[in-house]
Order: C-alpha cells, then structure tokens, then sequence
C-alpha cells in the first residue's frame, strides 16, 4: 500500500544528498592521494571537483518564480512584499513592460540593479531612433499620440531635447536609483509601442534586467531560509503591455524557465472582467506552461464586502472559468492582501534596521497607519509607541494571506526544482564511480597476472579500437541521414516561403473568411497555405479587427487597393503602425511555425541515427566487455538545432501628404448697379447673378502597401534563407562533429582500459611490499565505490519518487 512507502521528503533527501556527495568527494580525494604517483590520481582529482560543484548545485537549489497578472491587479506590489520594500517601480497606469529579474541575497545591504552590455547597446539605439522620430512629429501630434498616458509627455521632451537623465550604467545601486531606472526603461517601451512599434527594445533583447536585493523575513515562516535561493520574475501581464506589444520572446523564455508561474487575479474585477478576458490571458500562460505549475493568486481580498464573493465561490470561479483550484488542486488558489503584506513587511524591515527611531520619523509607519487605523490615522499615529504600531504590523501581515501562499510556493519550488538538481547531480556522480570501481578492479586482478596475458589482453584492445575506427570510416549511413533530411528541410522551407510572402489579400481577406462557416473556413486556410502551416496561420488574428472604429468604417475592404485614404494624418500613421505590427506578427509567427517543423524533422533524424550507431557498435563493445568481464553503457545524444530568430525587419509604410482642388459650382449673388434707363444713374438698384465659388483646397493623407508589402517579402525571404544557412551549417558541422564525438567517447572507453592494463604492467615492475600496499588501496577504493554505488542508487530511486 502507498501509505507503507510515504512520499520522501524534499529536505531531508536533500540533506542526505549532501553528506552523501562530502563522502564521496572525500573518496576521490583518497583515490587522487593513493595514486598520486601514476596518471590516473590526476583524473580522480578532477573528480573531486566535479563532486565538489555537485554539492554546491545541490545545496543552493535556484528557485525561479515567474509572476504574471493582468494589468494593476498587484503584481509588483507582491514583488515588493516578499523583499519588504518597493524595488519595483508601480502606478497607476499600467507600469511593467519590460521583465524584470529579482534575486534575493541576504548578503546584501541595499539592492543593486544590473544591465548587461546588450541590454545597455539595445536601449542606447532605441533612444536615439525615438529622438529622431520625436523631433519629426513635433509637441502637438506628440501629444495627441500618448493623450492616454501623459506622464511620457515629459519623457518625450527630454528625449527630444536629448536630456535623458536615466541611469544606463552596467551597475546602479540604491532603490531610489533603481526605481529610477526601471521607470524610466519602461516608458521607453511603451513610448516605443505608441510611436514607433518598429523600434520595441523588447523585440531585441535576449537578457533582462537583474536586481540583486537584501529582503526580509518572516519570522513565522519555516521555508524563510529558503527565500535565500528565490527567484522571482516579475513581467508584464499578456494584456498589459498596450495594443502593440506581446507577451512573447524573452517573456516566453523567462516563464519556460521557471519551475512555477504565479497568476495574480484582482479580487474586485472577477465578476465584470475575469470570465472571458483573464480567461483568454491565463489560457497564453497555459500554453509556455502546463497547468500544473501554475500558482493563482486572488488578491485585494482585504475589499470584500458584504454580497461579495465568498471565498469558497472563489475557488469554484477559479475551477469553472480556469481550469485550476479544483479539489484536487485546491492548495494551489490562495486569497492574499499584497498591499497589507507590503506595509508590514516594509515597516518591520525598517523597525529591525532603526530600532530608535520615533514612530512619527519612521518612513514606512504612515502607511501603516492608514492601513491599520481607519480614518483617525493621523491623530492615532501621534499617539501610537513603536511597541503598539509593532503589534499591528504583525497581525496585519497576517490577515494579509501571505505566509500560508510563501510557504506553498517555496514548497512547490523546493519541490520541483530539487528532483531534477539532485538526479543530475546524482547521475554524474554515479558514472565516476562507476569509472573508478571499474579501474580499481581491473587493475587490482590484471596485477598478479603473467605479463604475457596482459600484454594479450593490451593487443585484444588495440584491435578493438581498431575495428571501432574501421566502423567509423566505412558508415555512409550518416551522409544518408543527411542527404534526405536536406531534402525534406528543403521542402519545408520551399513551402514556408509561398505560405509567409505578403500580399494585399492577406490584409484584407479576413472580412471574407470571417463570414464563412467553419468548413468553408478550413477549406479558405488550407487552400491558400497548405496543411502543415493551417494551425499557425489560424492563431493570428486578422487585421481588420486591430483596426478602432474611427479607421476601420473609413476603410474600403478591396485586395485590388494599393493606397488607402485619411481625413488626418494621425489616422494614417496609426493604420500605417498597425499594418506594419500585422505584418510582422504573421511573418514572425508562420517563421517560428517553421522553424519548430524543422526541429521537429532533426529530432526524427538524430533517433533514428543514434539507433543505426548502436546496432552497428555494441557488438564491438559487448566483446571487450565480455572478455574483460565488465559492463558498458554509453548515454547516445546529438545536438540539437539552434535557429536564430532575429525576427522579421520592416519598415513602415509611408504616409504622403497631398492636396487637392475641389470645384464648388456655382453661387447667386446679389450686387448694386446704376442704369441711365433707372433714374439716370442717381438710384441704384439690385440685380442677381451666377458667380463661381471660388476652387477649395482640401488636404488628405495617403498610405501605400505596395511598397510595405515588397519590403516584407525581402525580409521574409532573408528570414528563411539564414534558416536555410544554419540548416547547412548543422548538417556540415553538427552532424560531423557528433559523429566523431561519439566514436571518441566510446574509444577513451576502450582506451581507459588499455591504459589501465599498461599501469598494471608497470605495477608488476615495484618490489612486492608496494605491490601489496598498492593492492590494499586499490582493494579499499573498489569496496567504497561500490557502497557508494549503492548509496547513490537508493538516492536516485528516493529521487525519482519525487519528479512530477
């Protein structure tokens, strides 16, 4: 029964990992010492080092935490709880646009941001493009293209005037400083996401900005000691980055790194905004990470009121609209305060560094006193001693929810990540044990052998390697692995190259297609790209609904248009921004569609390959082994395909001003004249004629595809033809080096053995009292590996009772 062999726990395997790793490193030092006078104590010091990095792996487990949220639902602000204070920069605007690595250091004594060398060369050319752009337009379009976020008004015009006061050093340290920065690297994304989307730094970036930071414990908390190894990554939410960013690129590639995903949900928006639109957003998440590692956070709790919903009918939202917190995972949907935990958290931390202070002088003790006081706060905060104001930061951490949601998430962590560290650890070290029985015994029986049968044994092995290179150079197997995967790669880029080419049609055939059944949706895609890229055209979203209804109703849906028309020039830069933004997403994505058929081809190729190699060198392995009564496991892998991803480069379309004459007809005047016949010129009278009104001048504004489009299939084609170069450099290179790579590790293999039956040939040469020192050490080291061997064995198997 299950209950007679209980789950292991996490901290004890850990720690019996630990000491079991100190043994054996202590083992190979003892080899290293005991042969120091032969080539292989040289290697069993080595050894040693390996073992010795395969404790500090173990012992200090990364715990990497991804948050994700939809836009002001809190998620900074947990960020800044766990730390105890506000690294984070946060308003009320959305604010995070740009990922954001937080490493908690207890060794620290205030936090300190890093920016690595590309990050800094990315953002400089950013600023220098955005300047340009900013100048062209002038203050007033300015104005009217971020009216919705008017704090990047004073970025603009410092930028303009090329007054940019950010910190953009490799190192800035203090949280001022860094909140500072981090502001002002964020607005720069999303000014780039207003007026120029071409020029997103996100699209660009391949590291992220690291923050290194002391933070505060909680005292109750019995996981506290492992907040030392946390991770967190705070990015932006999939609908918080505006119209023209995505969650996509690095954000993808920090959450696929993560071992958990926390979700954060605003409490007060459930009803109104959760059932369809967090839906839609959780289920991106869902897709870079299975649904089991995700984490939901319902915050803002600290706001229901009576009528709302109970926390019970919480988790019954979370289960229906999510898909997570059913009864089998309810202990992954926690309902916190992150504000409360914040004002604790931070006023604690300050209490712990300023014990003397005042409570009045106390940075942190107004918010609390407007988190714990209601609405005297101010008369009770003159009132209030530090023990009182203690006292309330203490229960107010713990009504906030967060010690139950740190401890389940570090546990979690703990939980994922330490499997994996330990088995990797464990396995290395298993195989060098293995070495070093291996050798030990061999050496330890070939000693008191006659010279002839070593030296037979040496000649047996001589012509095993020789019969391993005969094999390695009379496989053609590898060339023909090769020619037809060229071929079949070939053929996927041939079709990915008519599917990813632009046309007019693209833009505007969605009106047609939205407005057929879904079999006559099918047959439209399929028609047009081919099965093997339907499910990745089908996933972008057509451009007329990106189009807001002020463009979009002044837009004729005609393929055969090559220009379009606009009353304003703002309209026109806007359709041209978002032509551009839709052309670049398809091109993108059917690329990575592309590139991830092709892996999907190598991964095919390398089995198959790796199974051919087996078959054709065991039986040479099997052989030596057998004669020398040893076992022989070799772990077969190719490299895998790396295809940049440079994305794909456009430019905008332009926008032309023109102006143009319109004929306003004709007009009745009424005009004074004098006539003899009337009154001899002394009176006069009126008379009505036909004037021509004067010609009007109207300005309007123009936006030409045809030179977007010409452009677009360039650099898809360039796209596709560098995936063609890394595709010949995989095959001329990777394959080839593979190959010999693993001819070679089955020849130090044989080697090994060669070599050890040689050193026992030289053993035989020392007078009999070392030889039997020497056959007493080699005897006591094969004994140890052998325990330890068993050992490791019982620790890889309590291990993998605890892989997901």
């Amino acid at each position: 029964m299950d209950s007679e062999f209980p789950k292991p726990n996490v901290k004890d395997l850990q720690s019996d990992v630990i000491e079991l790793l100190k043994d054996i490193g202590a083992l190979m030092s003892r080899a290293s010492c005991a042969l120091t006078s032969d080539p292989m104590g040289q290697k069993y010091g080595e050894f040693q080092k390996d073992v010795n990095q395969a404790i500090q792996n173990v012992t200090k487990l990364e715990l990497r935490m991804a948050v994700v949220a939809p836009m002001k639902a809190g998620k900074s602000t947990i960020t800044n709880a766990v730390v105890g204070q506000d690294i984070l920069p946060s308003r009320n605007a959305a604010m995070t646009t740009l990922p954001t690595e937080i490493v908690l250091n207890s060794q620290l004594t205030k936090p300190i941001l890093t920016l690595s060398p590309e990050i800094l060369s990315v953002f400089k050319e950013t600023f220098s493009t955005l300047q340009q752009i900013i100048q062209e337009l002038g203050s007033e379009r300015m104005q009217k293209k971020i009216d919705q976020y008017p704090h990047l008004m004073e970025l603009s015009q410092n930028i303009a005037a090329g007054n940019w006061e950010i910190l953009i050093t490799p190192k800035i340290s203090g949280r001022d400083n860094i909140v500072k920065t981090l502001t002002g690297l964020n607005d720069i994304v999303r000014l780039c996401s207003l007026i120029n989307p071409n020029s997103d730094p996100l699209r660009k970036l391949v590291d992220v900005p690291c923050i290194e930071t002391p933070f505060w414990r909680s005292k109750n908390s019995e996981n506290s000691e492992q907040l030392g190894n946390l991770v967190i990554i705070d990015t932006p939410g999939p609908n918080e980055a505006g119209e023209n960013l995505k969650l996509r690129g690095v954000v993808e590639k920090e959450l696929s790194k993560s071992s958990i995903v926390l979700i954060v949900l605003d409490f007060t928006q459930l009803k109104t905004d959760a059932a369809e639109k967090v839906k839609k957003d959780v289920q991106k998440v869902i897709n870079l990470r299975r649904k089991e590692n995700l984490y939901v956070l319902i915050n803002k709790v600290d706001q229901r009121r009576d009528g709302d919903m109970t926390p019970e009918q919480v988790r019954q939202f979370v289960a229906a609209e999510l898909s997570i917190g059913s009864e089998e995972d309810k202990d992954r949907v926690f309902e916190i305060a992150a504000r409360r935990a914040f004002v604790a958290a931070s006023f604690i931390q300050e209490l712990e560094q300023n014990a003397d202070l005042e409570p009045i002088k106390m940075q942190t003790s107004r918010a609390l006193a407007q988190e714990v006081y209601g609405i005297d706060w101010e008369e009770d905060l003159e009132d209030a001693t530090i023990e009182a104001l203690s006292k309330k930061a203490q229960r107010l951490w713990k009504k906030s929810g967060f010690d139950p949601f740190l401890e389940q998430a570090i546990k979690a962590l703990v939980d994922r990540a330490a499997p994996r560290c330990m088995d990797s650890a464990l396995t290395l070290i298993k195989n060098h044990l293995v070495t070093l029985g291996d050798e030990m015994s061999l050496r330890k029986n070939a000693i008191p052998q006659k010279r002839q049968k070593l030296q037979r044994e040496v000649e047996a092995l001589e012509s095993d390697l020789q019969s391993l290179e005969n094999c390695r150079s009379r496989l053609q197997q590898v060339d023909t692995t090769k020619v037809q995967l060229n071929q079949r790669l070939q053929e996927i880029l041939e079709e990915l190259k008519k599917v990813a080419r632009v046309s007019l049609e693209n833009y505007f055939e969605q009106q047609e297609f939205e407005r057929g059944n879904p079999l006559e949706k099918i047959s439209m895609v399929v028609k047009t790209v081919g099965q093997n890229f339907l499910k990745t055209l089908l996933q972008i979203e057509p451009f007329s609904n990106r189009l807001p209804p002020q463009i979009k109703s002044g837009v004729e849906f005609k393929s055969q248009k090559e220009e379009f028309e606009f009353e304003t020039e703002d309209q026109a830069e806007q359709f041209a921004n978002l032509a551009t933004a839709y052309a670049r997403e398809r091109a993108d994505t059917l690329l990575a569609g592309g590139r991830q058929e092709i892996n999907d081809e190598v991964d095919k190729a390398r089995t198959g390959l790796t199974q051919f190699l087996e078959k054709e060198t065991t039986p040479i392995i099997e052989r030596a082994c057998e004669r020398l009564k040893e076992a022989f496991n070799v772990n077969l892998s190719l490299p895998k395909l790396s295809l940049d991803d440079d994305g794909v480069k456009l430019v905008e379309p332009r926008v032309k001003a023109s102006t143009r004459e319109i004929d306003q007809g004709y007009e009745q005047k009424t005009i004074k004249k004098r006539s003899f016949r009337h009154w001899l010129w002394l009176i006069p009278y009126d008379e009505t004629i036909r004037v021509k009104k004067p010609v009007k001048k109207e300005n309007y504004y123009i936006v030409s595809l045809k030179d977007q489009i010409i452009e677009i299939n360039r650099s898809i084609e360039a796209g596709i033809d560098a995936m063609n170069q890394d595709i010949n450099k995989y095959l001329d290179e990777d394959f080839k080096d593979w190959f010999d790579q693993y001819f070679d590790k089955l020849e130090d293999y044989l080697g090994n053995y060669k070599d050890t039956l040689k050193q026992a040939q030289a053993d035989q040469n020392l007078n009999l009292e070392k030889q039997e020192k020497l056959k007493e050490d080699l005897e006591s080291l094969l004994g140890e590996a052998k325990k330890y061997i068993e050992k490791v064995d019982e620790s890889l198997d309590r291990t993998n009772q605890l892989k997901f």
